[in-house]
């Protein structure tokens, strides 16, 4: 981990209740570490119905209790849904984190996803939120299984989003390497939907348009809905349409035939 990547995760872990009708689930990565999550039913699923899925990869501070809320409105559209904690957060193992280490339990996390008796393995989508769209690209981009990404508030590449916030030295503080606007010109193709709050401060709207530039020039389906007058982290709860797309997205292309 180089120096200003040292600076970027705020994960908490104080103790915290597991909502009625959540499932508490635990799955271990490519390096031992055993991750936690909440699986969401899809509401009005029979026990063991075999339904889609979405794999949700939260954002940067806080743990799945803060986060849920992000991704628990797709079980109103019979989509089961996974919010997991990358190691370091909540109920997850405490162990150092960065980059790589939040795409490797990513993929855990899709891997567990399809070891479930209610989950069709083949109709999974990612859902990355702010800093998950990195390992939700990534993830998608490196397995081909993957039919469908969306991403909501995500950063085009870590030097950019340092730069926005620090002009003189972000970029030099942090290296390039697994940036989002690298693992989008390899979803080709299959479907790429981009949220993006025109007024957020945190992660400003031009990494959506990078990121839309990178996926239209190589081909991918990419549909951009944009938020006006959403904030970073308000958009998902004032802006019930921002929702509806997603949903929309993930029902259209999680029920379609798979693409070639």
């Amino acid at each position: 981990m180089n120096i200003g990547e040292r600076f970027v995760y705020f994960p908490t872990r104080e103790p915290f209740d597991t909502p009625a009708g959540f499932d508490d689930v635990t799955f271990q990565n490519k390096s031992g570490h055993t991750l936690h999550a909440w699986f969401l039913p899809a509401k009005g699923a029979q026990p063991g119905e075999i339904l889609p899925a979405v794999l949700h990869a939260h954002g940067n501070a806080g743990n799945v209790s803060l986060h849920s809320s992000f991704s628990s409105f797709l079980t109103n559209r019979a989509l089961h849904v996974l919010v997991f904690d990358y190691r370091g957060y909540g109920r997850s193992d405490d162990a150092p984190i960065n980059r790589r280490a939040l795409l490797e339990d990513t993929q855990a996390a899709l891997a567990y996803l399809r070891t479930r008796s209610d989950v069709d393995p083949d109709r999974i989508g990612l859902y990355g939120v702010s800093l998950g769209g990195v390992p939700a690209l990534h993830a998608a981009a490196q397995d081909p299984r993957v039919p469908a990404v969306a991403t909501l508030s995500a950063f085009s590449s870590w030097k950019t989003v340092a730069a926005d916030h620090a002009p003189i030295v972000g970029s030099l503080l942090i290296r390039a390497g697994l940036d989002p606007v690298d693992a989008v010109r390899q979803l080709a193709p299959r479907p790429l939907l981009l949220v993006h709050g025109d007024a957020d401060a945190i992660v400003r709207r031009h990494h959506m348009a990078r990121l839309e530039t990178a996926a239209s020039e190589a081909g991918v389906p990419v549909t951009t809905h944009t938020a006006r007058g959403a904030d970073h982290n308000d958009l998902i709860f004032t802006h019930p349409a921002a929702s509806e797309a997603i949903a929309d997205f993930f029902v259209e292309h999680l029920n379609s035939p798979p693409g070639p």
